[in-house]
């Protein structure tokens, strides 16, 4: 949608096969996956790479803005969880044992000034800027999509329906494993969600991160660690081992599929 609103009709092979090698770069380069599906659109559908960054920009926007929804309601109906955490000796942090360090933060504040030195010695900086001017009016055009797009409720409700897929997915594993079987749908919204933050970290697919949440938060209604444990596991392996499949082969369909369109 946001892509069209620029004039461009890309095919939705194209769009589909870069999203899965977007999922499967992140397993290998954190963050990297976005860059993987500009360049992939951007080669296969010739749209100039700024102006998809844009509409990533946008879409990320909109998932920050879905994300906090969806936690605002979470916090108001599961308000005693959240108490429960928060007072719950585990996650205090003992502030006595943290000492400020000097010797660290001088050495980058050096390092900084060097940097900055050197940048301004060899005139980077106008190289850099005279480069940002040039790709401006593109990547505004990208974020700007947002504003001319029709069928913004569609938008909205296309991006809801997305998040409660992918919440769908945890949640069906719930039922494949004994001790989580008879949990409501509601503590698998609040596992979904909280460990959902731990893709904001430059981390492979939330690798570790996303286990401890999960593992912490099914302790927290009753699940063991060890059960929480292989929950946890057996849930972020499958799902990842779909993407180390399928990204080589989106990989290799891409350019079979794009000589089949031209010559046709």
């Amino acid at each position: 949608m946001l892509i069209n609103t620029m004039g461009y009709k890309p095919i939705i092979s194209n769009l589909f096969l870069s999203v899965i090698i977007l999922y499967f770069t992140n397993l290998i380069i954190p963050r990297g996956g976005e860059v993987s599906r500009c360049l992939v659109i951007s080669k296969y559908e010739k749209i100039p790479f700024v102006k998809l960054v844009g509409t990533v920009f946008v879409e990320r926007i909109t998932d920050l803005f879905a994300f906090l929804l969806i936690l605002f309601v979470l916090v108001i109906c599961q308000f005693g969880f959240f108490k429960t955490v928060l007072n719950y000796p585990g996650f205090k942090i003992n502030y006595s044992y943290h000492h400020f360090k000097i010797f660290p933060v001088l050495l980058i504040f050096i390092l900084i000034t060097i940097l900055v030195y050197s940048m301004i010695k060899f005139k980077i900086f106008n190289k850099i800027y005279l480069k940002l001017k040039k790709l401006k009016g593109e990547f505004i055009e990208g974020i700007s999509v947002i504003m001319h797009m029709k069928k913004k409720i569609n938008y909205i409700v296309y991006t809801f329906v997305i998040f409660l897929l992918w919440l769908l997915m945890l949640y069906v594993v719930f039922f494949a494993y004994p001790p989580t079987e008879k949990l409501s749908f509601i503590v698998a919204l609040l596992t979904y969600a909280l460990g959902t933050l731990a893709y904001l970290l430059p981390i492979q697919a939330g690798i570790g991160a996303w286990h401890f949440i999960v593992i912490n938060c099914l302790f927290f209604y009753g699940i063991d660690k060890e059960a929480g444990m292989i929950f946890a596991l057996v849930a972020h392996t499958f799902t990842n081992l779909i993407y180390l499949i399928f990204g080589p082969i989106a990989l290799a369909l891409l350019p079979v599929l794009n000589n089949t369109n031209e010559s046709s």
